[in-house]
């Protein structure tokens, strides 16, 4: 999908999943303490929420075909999720227990929002520290993840609180609702709001990317988040090309060396071209340049040039 889809796709759902959170902690959470319950509502808005955009990152990324990987993805945002939402919720309504500001429930939303965020990134992260890679890219997807999980919990937790005060003027809600109520509307709003920021701030501070201007998904635009993408038919590439018989199963990769991008050729005998110049070794890749594998062409591109160390 595109950045444009991708962003979108990560409202909606974030909306929509924070809305089945809602349901599920109307259900099952226990009326007292307030602090557990809120607790339990929390987890459940973590989970619902790291899941939907969990599912969003990893088939943005892979493909149906590589569900084993997209079911790892999503598994691990999930736990992080449901921590992020038990925290959150806990340690707001314990301090607004204690001290009746509101703002504490702002900022324990903020904190889930900002655990739901990193929660996108943290396969990534661990692959790479697992298998002792560089993970530069994956920093950096965690960085931009927690900035846009933090701000989107925030605006929501805000404007939650906001809805939360106008519920209580127009309908004089019980005490022990103040929480949440409007509950739904509160919960949609703050999920709609994690789930907007966090697509923004992955695709805004985006450092470098590649998008499918020919060929399989045309259109579809990924970001490089890892040391080495590759590139190919098979179904553990980081770039699916499926249905060209012209693309090898591991046809090229892109890796980031010294500082800056270079495609390389896997050996094939169709090749891999780089501006329609067959490469045969290691070439620098700068920001416009298309890479031709197959039928498909792909362009990439960069946010800023780098440099060579």
């Amino acid at each position: 999908m595109s950045f444009r889809w991708f962003i979108y796709y990560c409202a909606l759902f974030g909306g929509w999943a924070a809305l089945l959170g809602w349901l599920l902690g109307r259900w099952l959470a226990p009326e007292t303490p307030l602090v557990i319950q809120a607790s339990v509502k929390g987890v459940f808005l973590g989970l619902t929420v790291a899941l939907a955009l969990g599912l969003v990152d990893a088939l943005w990324v892979l493909t149906m075909r590589q569900a084993g990987q997209v079911a790892l993805r999503a598994g691990t945002a999930v736990l992080v999720g449901c921590l992020g939402g038990w925290f959150g919720g806990l340690l707001g309504q314990a301090f607004f227990g204690w001290t009746d500001f509101s703002v504490f429930l702002v900022l324990g939303w903020t904190f889930t929002g900002l655990l739901i965020g990193l929660s996108i990134g943290v396969f990534e992260a661990l692959s790479s520290l697992l298998r002792r890679e560089d993970w530069t890219g994956a920093r950096r997807k965690l960085l931009n993840g927690l900035l846009g999980g933090a701000v989107g919990g925030l605006l929501g937790g805000i404007l939650s609180m906001a809805l939360r005060g106008l519920w209580k003027m127009l309908f004089a809600a019980r005490p022990q609702e103040l929480l949440w109520s409007p509950s739904a509307i509160g919960f949609v709003v703050l999920g709609i709001c994690i789930g907007l920021l966090i697509g923004l701030a992955q695709v805004v501070f985006r450092e470098a990317w590649v998008r499918v201007e020919v060929g399989f998904r045309a259109g579809r635009e990924l970001l490089l988040s890892k040391n080495e993408t590759t590139i190919g038919r098979a179904e553990s590439c980081d770039i699916g090309l499926f249905g060209d018989p012209g693309v090898d199963p591991r046809h090229a990769c892109i890796q980031l060396q010294g500082g800056r991008y270079v495609l390389i050729d896997a050996g094939g005998s169709s090749g891999t071209y780089l501006n329609e110049a067959r490469i045969t070794q290691p070439s620098p890749l700068r920001s416009g340049d298309l890479i031709r594998v197959g039928r498909n062409v792909l362009r990439f591109g960069e946010r800023s040039q780098r440099r060579a160390d």
